[in-house]
């Protein structure tokens, strides 16, 4: 990201800052003499990435969900894209206090603060965390017609291009563990997974990463190869995918995690973080919700308020390592 954008985005963060002490905002703060919480009127769920994206589905889906049995309030999406998520979570970040907002956060709310020129006020840690509600992982893919069949041929090969989509998100990720095993090959940098695909299929690139979910329709109609995938076990139960063997079976020891979840504002009182635990709980029991894990191939996982938060402190971790100078 350009310094240009992280400056926009400080200068965005200072701007909401000002703007939170101001009584403007949609949906009421809820709060009673008793130290009870309850939203009313509009609850916005932020989204840091542009509309049409994983993270904006995700969203989307838990919106619904928690809107199917909403008392008082409803929910709406709200996108805030720019600088990778940097807009958006310093957006968030100046709503300090007011639990009538929830954003998406993910992985790179981790990795983007340790890109070169990226200067934001926060960390993941200055959140207020109310659930983690799926865990996602990668596949590696070539084109139909490539000579490899497994990252094992990919590690073994000299003088092949591998795309990637974000040098310290999930894809960063799995081609860490890839030259690890001894990788060597050219990085094509791409804004998107979109971009990716699209450049696997136009022949720019020889093999990428990509989620199991976006790379599905391309294996299904065979202008797509997967050659293995980053989680612990296959997908075993999805007829397209069910045979593409682990990194782990071809002898590369890794695994790729990425966690989709739910984060409050800073510094909102323990009452309204319960309330929105609690929400989310019944939302995940919805349809729309065993749905969307169902057909985006997802792990389902949920982990709420402290034990979510244990679970971020250790995922920070395991980040700074992977990517430490």
């Amino acid at each position: 990201m350009t310094s240009r954008i992280a400056a926009t985005a400080a200068l965005l963060s200072a701007s909401a800052l000002v703007l939170a002490g101001c009584s403007g905002s949609s949906g009421g703060s809820g709060g009673s003499s008793d130290g009870e919480y309850s939203p009313s009127g509009t609850v916005k769920m932020v989204v840091a990435m542009a509309a049409g994206g994983g993270s904006d589905r995700a969203m989307r889906v838990m919106s619904q969900a928690i809107n199917e049995g909403a008392e008082g309030y409803s929910t709406v999406v709200e996108n805030r894209e720019g600088g990778g998520g940097a807009v958006g979570w310093s957006y968030f970040y100046g709503l300090a206090g007011q639990p009538q907002h929830l954003v998406k956060a993910e992985t790179a709310i981790h990795t983007l603060p340790m890109q070169e020129g990226v200067d934001v006020p926060w960390t993941y840690a200055d959140f207020t965390p109310i659930a983690l509600f799926a865990e996602d992982s990668r596949m590696v893919v070539a084109p139909a017609d490539s000579d490899l069949d497994t990252c094992s041929d990919l590690v073994d090969s000299t003088g092949l291009s591998v795309g990637v989509s974000g040098t310290f998100g999930a894809d960063g990720m799995v081609l860490h563990h890839l030259d690890e095993a001894g990788l060597d090959a050219d990085r094509v940098p791409f804004g998107s997974t979109g971009e990716v695909i699209t450049g696997i299929l136009g022949g720019q690139i020889d093999a990428a990463p990509a989620s199991a979910a976006a790379v599905k329709p391309y294996v299904e109609s065979g202008d797509l190869k997967a050659l293995c995938t980053l989680t612990e076990e296959r997908y075993a139960d999805d007829e397209v995918l069910a045979d593409v063997p682990t990194a782990i079976e071809e002898g590369i020891d890794a695994t790729v995690v990425i966690w989709r979840g739910i984060l409050a504002a800073p510094d909102i009182s323990d009452e309204a973080q319960q309330f929105w635990i609690d929400e989310v709980k019944r939302a995940v029991e919805t349809d729309e919700y065993k749905d969307y894990i169902t057909t985006d191939l997802l792990i389902e996982k949920q982990l709420y308020g402290d034990e979510f938060a244990t679970y971020l402190d250790e995922y920070d971790a395991e980040i700074q390592e992977y990517f430490a100078e």
